[in-house]
C-alpha cells in the first residue's frame, strides 16, 4: 500500500474544519456534495449534484483568488507557489467535474473528493497556508 493512499484513508473534511470561515463554508458545502453523492446511488438526480458541483467550483476559485490578492498585498515572497498550487487544485477539479458531467459516476466523484482532493486540501493547508499564515496571519482569513 502506498503512502499516498495510507494518507488518504486518514484524511477527513472533518479533521480540516478547525481553519476559518472561508474553508469551512467550503467544507460545509464539500460535504453536503458528498452526502448527495451517496444517496444519489440510490435516488439519481442528477441536477442537485449539478448544481452542488458548480457551486464548490466557483467558491473555491473565489477563495482562491481573494487569498492571492491579499497575499498580493503582503507582497508573500511564496505567493507564485502558492497560487500554483491553487490552479492545480482548480485544474483537478475542474477534471473530475467534466468526468461527472461524461459519466455521471457518483462512485467516482466521492472517490475524488474524499481522496484526492481532501488529500491536496491537507498537504495545501500544511505546505502553503500555515506558512502564509505565519508570515501575515490576515491573509488567509
Amino acid at each position: 500500500m502506498s503512502t499516498a493512499y495510507e494518507h488518504n484513508v486518514s484524511c477527513s473534511w472533518r479533521d480540516l474544519r478547525f481553519i476559518d470561515k472561508n474553508q469551512n463554508s467550503e467544507i460545509d458545502l464539500l460535504e453536503s456534495l458528498i452526502a448527495t453523492l451517496a444517496a444519489n446511488c440510490y435516488f439519481d438526480d442528477h441536477r442537485v449534484i449539478d448544481e452542488l458541483l458548480d457551486r464548490v467550483e466557483r467558491l473555491m476559485s473565489q477563495r482562491f483568488t481573494k487569498e492571492e490578492e491579499k497575499m498580493c498585498e503582503n507582497r508573500y515572497p511564496l505567493l507564485q507557489a502558492h497560487a500554483n498550487d491553487h490552479q492545480l487544485a482548480l485544474r483537478r477539479f475542474m477534471g473530475a467535474h467534466q468526468r461527472w458531467k461524461r459519466d455521471r459516476d457518483p462512485i467516482q466523484m466521492r472517490r475524488f473528493l474524499e481522496r484526492d482532493y481532501c488529500d491536496w486540501y491537507a498537504m495545501h493547508l500544511h505546505y502553503h497556508d500555515n506558512p502564509a499564515h505565519r508570515y501575515s496571519p490576515v491573509m488567509i482569513n
